[in-house]
């Protein structure tokens, strides 16, 4: 039988290979095809038949009741598992949130819009993911075992400690109205919030009943896990959305033609959008004159003009710096004033003075981040740099700015609370903190509420107080001064910070307060439709488009930075410092992370503790920090000779594009000497440029040999 089908298969190849018309006639092949094949088991994908021909000889096979190839059969298999896969993608982005909403702003407004309010949705779900975590593994325990009492179950392992750092009473709002001592609480995080499960200072060790869970032990790991789930989680979308820059000679440059002939975005309907992206396009490719311009004089600078122009960079550098450094001095005295007032206030003290006394900090900080931003965009254009590098330079020294403002609060934070630098303080001394704040957990939690809470209402406020009236006066007002202010343009990199900087006060805070990521979740399902309403209804687009491909990476690495900077500090608290005698879960402990090593040592094995202990150990660190250095160096060898590869491809262009005009220039030539001497007839045709003789270009001699 096998002997029978390898003779047919031998036949039918050899007929398809002689030569005549009998041999490329169509017909008589498929017809030999079909002969070779009554009786074959041949899979179909090896026949030489179009794909109608190989579905009826599938219908065929399937109706005689023949058994199906094990290639056929794994193909089904693939086939289903991938129709199966479709189908549930299907059904889950049906229940996706904001779907709709997101299809209609893109189609509006276009995908850099767009990216803008998919962040906002991925951070969402990001703060939501910390929710049923800590509610299964902290607050239901909890609230289960609450029935006994609320005191540590074990013995103080320091019995000396000193009566001064347990001395803690919950504050109380002294002579205000009730409506006032709400307002108070919800503003402040005092009173009956500072009691409850949003705060460190609730959380006390409680007996678990001899069923060996440690409620210590859950509340340290669930927020340090969901920390190290976010930094894989945004590292991979970083990694993910990175785009590789390509190096483009001056001799060979595609940006003109990629804008002209692939800068549309097909997504947008609406006219007024429709416009705008022309206009949008327009600005694209004045820009990128302006780039080459820019460049042609910067190459015929002399160096006196390029000293003054170093000169001038120097001094506007040094001012920047001087502004920076004023904003920051502020930021420190009011956290000073702030603490100093939250120590020494007394009962007589006013409702509006408390509030914005204890708002102090925050009020500072959305100042500096909202005016001196505007001040880099000015300075930025007396440094002589390209459009793109000042927008580009004036983004990253906002970022900056927001994430060095934010480290210098919780800086001045800790030197007040922790006595950072200050040891040697009287009130530092007996408890290892300031003793003046005895559940210093709950102070900074209650610091990071504020700045939570205040983000939110300033967004909201300036959207009511702000830009809704100014739209209004636009609309139905002739002032002059109404129409040459104009729309509100919806800057598209300054929103993206500012919910990357709130992320950040989330990160920062949520071991002082667990519960600030599902205060955050309901901020932000607000801030996606009152931003949704600004952009629709009351700004208008940025006359300079954001592309979303483009710097996608730089905002993912902007959020992994500010998850690094809450990581970081939090990390060195957790080891370092002492936690507070007089509240929270970890009273007993030199330092929280003291836990670990003890549920280690009393609950591991001994072979799971050598192995831990080991991986701790400078003898596993420094194997692994050379096998670290051994695959980067592996990975940038790799990427050079990608860039080498890249390189010569571009020169292979080069060189196909001049062979194709030398071939055109010579068949050029010889029609017209064919057709003249026929005929007499004049051919006329197009000359093409000729190759130059001395060229500028890195690829002058490729392109020299290619002519």
């Amino acid at each position: 039988m096998m002997n029978n089908k390898s003779e047919k298969r031998r036949l039918h190849w050899n007929e398809a290979q002689q030569p005549g018309l009998a041999a490329h006639n169509p017909g008589s092949k498929v017809r030999q095809t079909r002969v070779c094949c009554e009786g074959d088991d041949t899979p179909l994908k090896e026949l030489p038949l179009s794909l109608q021909e190989k579905w009826t000889q599938r219908e065929k096979q399937t109706a005689e009741g023949r058994q199906i190839s094990g290639w056929d059969w794994k193909q089904n298999q693939r086939l289903a598992h991938r129709k199966l896969s479709q189908e549930t993608h299907n059904i889950l982005s049906a229940w996706k949130l904001w779907k709709k909403p997101l299809h209609e702003i893109e189609g509006c407004f276009g995908s850099g819009c767009v990216s803008y309010f998919i962040l906002l949705r991925f951070l969402f779900f990001l703060n939501f993911i910390f929710v049923p975590l800590f509610a299964g593994f902290v607050l239901v325990p909890t609230s289960f075992f609450n029935k006994t009492p609320e005191v540590p179950a074990v013995e103080t392992l320091n019995q000396t400690t000193d009566i001064q750092c347990k001395n803690f009473s919950y504050r109380t709002q002294g002579a205000a109205t009730q409506t006032e001592k709400v307002f108070l609480d919800i503003f402040t995080g005092e009173g009956i919030l500072e009691t409850s499960f949003l705060f460190y200072g609730h959380y006390r060790f409680l007996d678990t009943m001899g069923l060996g869970y440690s409620i210590r032990m859950a509340y340290l790991l669930t927020i340090l896990g969901y920390l190290i789930l976010c930094f894989l989680w945004v590292g991979r979308r970083m990694v993910a959305s990175r785009i590789q820059r390509q190096w483009h000679s001056r001799y060979y440059l595609t940006a003109f033609s990629s804008r002209i002939f692939a800068g549309w975005d097909f997504c947008v309907r609406d006219m007024d959008a429709v416009s705008l992206k022309q206009h949008s396009i327009s600005n694209c490719l004045k820009m990128e004159l302006q780039e080459v311009s820019r460049h042609q004089q910067k190459q015929q600078q002399s160096g006196k003009e390029k000293a003054v122009l170093t000169l001038i960079r120097l001094l506007l550098n040094a001012l920047i710096l001087a502004l920076t450094s004023a904003a920051f001095y502020c930021i420190y005295l009011a956290t000073e004033v702030s603490q100093d007032f939250e120590q020494n206030r007394s009962s007589t003290e006013t409702f509006s003075r408390r509030v914005v006394t204890q708002y102090l900090p925050p009020i500072i900080i959305s100042l500096v981040n909202f005016f001196l931003p505007y001040v880099f965009g000015a300075l930025v254009r007396y440094e002589g740099y390209s459009p793109s590098v000042e927008v580009n330079l004036t983004l990253l020294r906002s970022v900056l700015l927001k994430l060095a403002g934010l480290g210098m609060f919780l800086f001045s934070l800790g030197q007040k609370v922790l006595c950072v630098g200050n040891r040697d303080d009287s009130n530092c001394l007996t408890c290892g903190y300031n003793k003046l704040y005895q559940c210093w957990e709950t102070s900074i939690g209650q610091e990071m509420y504020k700045m939570t809470v205040f983000n939110f209402l300033s967004t909201i406020g300036v959207t009511l107080l702000v830009s809704l009236p100014r739209r209004l006066m636009v609309d139905h007002t002739s002032w002059k001064l109404a129409q040459w202010i104009g729309k509100e343009e919806f800057l598209i990199p300054q929103n993206i910070l500012d919910i990357v900087y709130e992320q950040t006060v989330i990160w920062c805070g949520m071991f002082y307060s667990p519960l600030l990521p599902l205060l955050n979740c309901v901020f932000l399902f607000i801030i996606f439709y009152v931003k949704k309403y600004t952009l629709c209804h009351i700004c208008k687009p940025s006359k300079r488009m954001f592309r979303a491909s483009s710097s996608r990476f730089f905002f993912q690495f902007i959020l992994f930075l500010g998850l690094m900077m809450a990581l970081c500090p939090l990390t060195y608290i957790i080891t370092k410092f002492r936690p507070s005698r007089a509240c929270g879960l970890f009273v007993d402990y030199a330092t929280a992370w003291q836990v670990v090593h003890e549920s280690i040592s009393t609950r591991l094995p001994v072979n799971a503790q050598r192995f831990l202990n080991y991986i701790g150990s400078e003898a596993f660190a420094f194997p692994l920090l050379t096998i670290l250095c051994l695959v980067l160096i592996a990975y940038i060898s790799r990427i050079a000779k990608n860039r080498e590869t890249i390189e010569q491809l571009k020169n292979l262009v080069v060189m196909q594009a001049w062979d194709k005009s030398y071939l055109e220039q010579e068949l050029s030539k010889v029609l017209k000497e064919t057709w003249l001497g026929g005929s007499n007839q004049t051919l006329q045709t197009v000359d093409l440029p000729e190759a130059p003789a001395q060229s500028t270009s890195p690829h002058s001699s490729l392109l020299q040999s290619a002519s």
